[in-house]
This record gives structure tokens, C-alpha cells and sequence, in this order.
């Protein structure tokens, strides 16, 4: 809460948030209430403003470096349904100033474009394509001297079938690209494709239960072969998932996937990897106003460096969330996790392993059903094997945002 203040006290003070606010207040002036978009609407618009305050952008163990970071983000949003077809197309820009580290600036184009398509009712799929951009996290990159943007592509195509809504089987194709505008060996670019197949189970109650399988091929797009350091040009990899989706509505809602993941390299076989990978989310409604969620994962992340190839995570978090008021909503949120990076043979593991935990409160106020406004704060903290990859940072943030 003291952090919540000294930010308020900051933006009080700030003749850009102050202008910030006349832009809101604008916004909300112009925006009757029988012009805002209901979800229903077949073409939404929206806008938010976000003011972050950050006490250790780079993520070091000492010498922090503050900044004060302002997004804006505008975006549209269009979901038609014609007969048996759905459209969805979602179109966000977001621009991002930093207030003393301006060679960080950027505007990121995100998108997300679908075509749930029905043949018959028996035989439906979809057709989507989703890209994101961001910047790439000091937490694991320590050059910051340079503005790193990593940006993400997802193409799908699926079909499934199920002549008695009990049974479907799923058939179709994937391919995902990640690309950084600046070298990053650790988490290199590549490109990769695959055949996505697997059975579900439908219950009567809507719960579901799912079995995927994936193999993919993948390729380094700018990364040379490196007999020294073992860094390949390619690999190919599969997956294997159960998903359940059990689901009582209004009360309560479990998805637990358990999957088993493995990777082999076309040159250096030491690279090669194997790891069983789990994601389950419980979702709780307490009593009428209080409601919680609970996850608890584990992933397999390639990191590629000299003594390391990739990267374990195993993390719990868990959310509460309080309807005070009808229009204002107030949470807590919690997490630990423990990130063990690993190698194989002829390299050194360096032995590293963080600890990570986080904890914050948020509240948000609904004036009227499209007006957002949030105030929420998070300390996180991390506590390596390497000291020098130890960091405690706070994040405060305001924003508001507005739908017509």
C-alpha cells in the first residue's frame, strides 16, 4: 500500500499524466452511454492508457536503474457470424514510451484473425493466425545497452469430426515463428511446423476430455552451425497431452493438462532433451461476491547457451478476487516458482537455479459497464544460485480503459 501512495503522489505531481487525464476525461465525454459496445456487437473499439512505475527496469542486483513507462493501446475488433461460420478478427496497437530510457520505444501491431468454419454440424474446424510483439525480459537478457523486440507468429489449420457429439477426432496443422530484432542465441529465432492429431471425449455436463499429440520440425532461421558450442540449424520434437475440463457452472471449473515433451537436435545429439510438462488451473466461486484462482505448472523452455540448453520451471500462483461494490472489484495475488537451468555431456551445467516469488493487490472500478479504471501494485523478487542474477523489483501501475 505504501507503494500505491508515493506512485499516486508521482503522478499527482507529473505534468504528462496530468494530460493524460484531460485526454480521459475527453474520451469519457465523448462517449455516451448508449454508444458503448455491448460484447454482443459485431464491431467493437477500444482504448486504454496505462501508467507504470517500475524501481528496477533492468533487473539487477544493485545499481537499479527507475523508469516511468506509458502505453497506449488502440485497437478494433470485429465477430461476425454468417449461418454456420464465425469471423473473429482483433487488430491492437500499442505504443510504449519510456520516460528516460527512450531508446526503448516502440509500437507493437498485435493481432489475432479466426474463421470457425462448419461444414456440416458434424464436421466443423478453423482456420487462425495470431502475432504478438513485446519486449524481451531483463530478467534473462543482461545487455542493456539495446532494444530487443521479439516477435511471435502462430498459424493453425483444424479439423474435427464427431457424427454423435460424443466422440471427434481432431486432425490439422501448425506453424509458429519467433523472430528478435536483436541476436539472442539463448531463445534463438526459428520457424516451426507440425501435424496436430488426437481424440476428445464429450460429457453430457460439458466437461471434456482430450488426447493431442504433435510432431513438429523445426528450423534456426539466423543461427549458424557451431561445432564448438554445439549450436544446431535444427531439430524435431514431440509432444504428447491429456487434457481434462471438468466444470460444475457457477461454482467451479478444473483444466489439468499433463503432457510429455521431448526434442532432438539434427547435429549435436548432447543437446537432446526430455521432460514431462503440466499445467492445471482450478477455478473457485467461494460465495457470491469472492472467487479464486489457483495454478499450478510445469514448463520445458529451450535456453541455449554454453553450459545450458534449456530451462525447468515448476510454479504456483493463486488469485482471490472481492466484489466490494457493485461497480468496484479488489484482489490479492500471490506466486513461487523455481527455474532450474540444465545441460547435458561435454558441457559444465552452470548450476544455476532461481527462486522466484511475487505478491500484489489490485482494485478496479467500473463507473459504467465499457469504463475501466485500475490501480494495482506487485513486489517480485528473485534469488539465484548466481548472485548476479539476483533482483527485487516493484511494479505500480494506473490505467484506464474505454470500449464503444
Amino acid at each position: 500500500m505504501l507503494h500505491l501512495l508515493k506512485f499516486m503522489s508521482f503522478l499527482q505531481r507529473s505534468h504528462k499524466f496530468k494530460a493524460t487525464q484531460n485526454v480521459i476525461a475527453m474520451l469519457m465525454a465523448l462517449s455516451p452511454v448508449y454508444a458503448l459496445s455491448d460484447e454482443l456487437d459485431t464491431v467493437q473499439f477500444r482504448a486504454g492508457l496505462n501508467k507504470v512505475h517500475d524501481n528496477n527496469l533492468f533487473r539487477r542486483a544493485s545499481n537499479e536503474v527507475s523508469e516511468e513507462i506509458t502505453t497506449t493501446t488502440l485497437g478494433a475488433k470485429l465477430d461476425k457470424t454468417y449461418s454456420l461460420q464465425r469471423i473473429v478478427l482483433d487488430l491492437n496497437l500499442v505504443d510504449n514510451k519510456y520516460n528516460v530510457n527512450d531508446y526503448l520505444n516502440f509500437t507493437a501491431t498485435n493481432y489475432s484473425a479466426a474463421w470457425n468454419w462448419s461444414l456440416t454440424p458434424e464436421i466443423t474446424g478453423s482456420l487462425s493466425s495470431d502475432r504478438t510483439q513485446g519486449l524481451n525480459s531483463f530478467s534473462d537478457i543482461r545487455v542493456t545497452t539495446q532494444r530487443n523486440i521479439r516477435t511471435t507468429t502462430t498459424n493453425q489449420f483444424r479439423v474435427q469430426y464427431s457424427p454423435h457429439n460424443v466422440w471427434m477426432a481432431i486432425l490439422g496443422f501448425s506453424q509458429l515463428s519467433l523472430e528478435n530484432s536483436e541476436t539472442f542465441t539463448a531463445i534463438s529465432d526459428f520457424d516451426a511446423s507440425g501435424l496436430d492429431y488426437g481424440l476428445m471425449y464429450l460429457f453430457p455436463s460439458g466437461s471434456n476430455v482430450r488426447l493431442m499429440g504433435h510432431n513438429r520440425r523445426g528450423e534456426f532461421t539466423k543461427r549458424p552451425l557451431d561445432a564448438v558450442l554445439a549450436f544446431d540449424n535444427g531439430y524435431d520434437e514431440k509432444e504428447y497431452e491429456l487434457e481434462l475440463l471438468s466444470q460444475d457452472p457457477g461454482k467451479d471449473r478444473l483444466t489439468a493438462k499433463v503432457g510429455y515433451l521431448e526434442r532432438e537436435y539434427d547435429n549435436f545429439s548432447i543437446r537432446n532433451y526430455s521432460s514431462y510438462i503440466a499445467n492445471v488451473i482450478y477455478e473457485l466461486q467461494i460465495t457470491g461476491k469472492l472467487r479464486s484462482n489457483f495454478t499450478l505448472s510445469r514448463t520445458l523452455t529451450p535456453f541455449e547457451a554454453s553450459n545450458s540448453t534449456y530451462s525447468l520451471s515448476d510454479n504456483f500462483s493463486g488469485r482471490l478476487f472481492y466484489q466490494a461494490f457493485a461497480k468496484v472489484q479488489v484482489g490479492i495475488n500471490a506466486s513461487y516458482g523455481e527455474r532450474s537451468f540444465e545441460g547435458r555431456g561435454q558441457f559444465s551445467t552452470s548450476d544455476r537455479t532461481d527462486k522466484e516469488t511475487s505478491y500484489g493487490a489490485f482494485v478496479r472500478w467500473n463507473p459504467i459497464k465499457n469504463i475501466g479504471f485500475n490501480l494495482s501494485t506487485t513486489k517480485s523478487n528473485r534469488n539465484s544460485t548466481l548472485a548476479n542474477f539476483d533482483y527485487d523489483d516493484t511494479l505500480t501501475s494506473v490505467s484506464v480503459d474505454l470500449r464503444i
